[in-house]
């Protein structure tokens, strides 16, 4: 069973020149290319672009490349869990390192750092939950995480309730789609360049 491409959309869209040519790729991914038909690499960005995905065929229309632009390691772990690009930064829960390091201000010293260039090329007939999966064993294998996707119970408000002793409170409890991060085993998450 083939699965439909969704068209993705960027933070800040880029438009696509005529001809059907896709935005600018980092000269940092092209250079790092094997000459394999289906790879994937993981760089630090070193050119300054807006951020991007793009999800193109070749012309033969046998090869599906993914290519991620200047995201950081949550971005990432986001396409590739299928959530929004909007997702709240405060359902985002980092055990056993930095949260800035997974979740960098841009503007921060050594944010910039923290940006990578992804790229995963696949035959044409992959389905989306197969590519999202390599995705994320690229991205748990390079960052030693471990990431998951969790419906948590949180406490979202709560009322004053008398009762016969007095006052006491109630608690409003609410589902919430939340993003834990977990660096694997014991060791502390090494950021490898």
């Amino acid at each position: 069973m083939t699965t439909l491409i969704p068209k993705q959309k960027s933070k800040k869209p880029t438009s696509v020149r005529s001809r059907g040519r896709v935005p600018h790729v980092p000269v940092s991914v092209i250079a790092q290319r094997p000459d394999d038909r289906y790879y994937s690499i993981l760089v630090p960005a070193v050119e300054k672009t807006d951020p991007y995905i793009t999800i193109v065929s070749d012309a033969r229309k046998d090869v599906l490349r993914i290519t991620m632009v200047c995201v950081s390691i949550y971005e990432g772990y986001l396409f590739a869990l299928g959530l929004p690009s909007n997702f709240p930064k405060e359902q985002i829960i980092v055990f056993g390192q930095d949260r800035a390091r997974y979740i960098p201000c841009r503007s921060c010293d050594y944010g910039e750092k923290l940006i990578y260039h992804y790229e995963l090329t696949v035959p044409a007939d992959t389905a989306i939950e197969e590519y999202q999966q390599r995705i994320r064993n690229d991205l748990n294998d390079h960052f030693q995480l471990d990431v998951k996707v969790e419906q948590l119970s949180i406490v979202t408000n709560s009322r004053p309730i008398t009762t016969e002793n007095g006052e006491s409170v109630e608690l409003i409890w609410e589902d919430q789609k939340t993003m834990i991060m977990r660096t694997k085993g014991n060791q502390i998450g090494k950021l490898v360049y």
